[in-house]
């Protein structure tokens, strides 16, 4: 089985971009399905950027979360939230996806925006917003747990936390 078969998506890299006059931004061609339509979730975060998910991871994260919200009020309200925050997002012919401008708006984008490839995800945020960590170690200390196979540790689970919890 090929790499691309296994995963969603690889995002590597990071671009500037200017938003069209219809509030289009081109994604980079190696961040497009080669085989079908590339379908993008976009939800927010906590720290003025969003997140596009790939609509399989997405649909994994729901999968999993729906059986916790049958019995669980808080969780029902956290994926109700989820739902009515989130955009579905796909590219047209050209490798061009419409953004929210609501959304660009509450993150402060305005023309200009920077693409992150966060490896499962892309990171949308302001130019202004994006900051490279000054102390990186925190940071590879979340990869290394991965690598010394801490259990429990989900990608999206993680990647999600910061979203709803502080």
């Amino acid at each position: 089985m090929s790499a691309e078969n296994l995963f969603p998506g690889l995002f590597v890299g990071n671009y500037d971009h200017v938003l069209d006059t219809q509030g289009r931004v081109a994604l980079p061609s190696d961040w497009r399905n080669k085989d079908q339509e590339t379908e993008l979730v976009m939800i927010p975060t906590r720290d003025q950027a969003l997140l596009l998910l790939p609509l399989a991871t997405f649909m994994d994260f729901v999968s999993k979360a729906g059986k916790l919200a049958i019995a669980n009020p808080k969780m029902q309200m956290a994926l109700a939230y989820l739902g009515s925050a989130s955009r579905r997002c796909r590219c047209d012919k050209q490798g061009r996806m419409a953004l929210d401008r609501e959304k660009l708006d509450s993150i402060g984008v305005k023309k200009n925006l920077k693409l992150i490839g966060a490896v499962t995800h892309i990171r949308i945020c302001s130019p202004e917003n994006w900051k490279q960590p000054d102390n990186p170690d925190e940071y590879l200390n979340e990869i290394q747990q991965v690598s010394d196979g801490v259990d429990g540790l989900d990608a999206l689970g993680g990647l999600l936390q910061g979203v709803f919890r502080k």
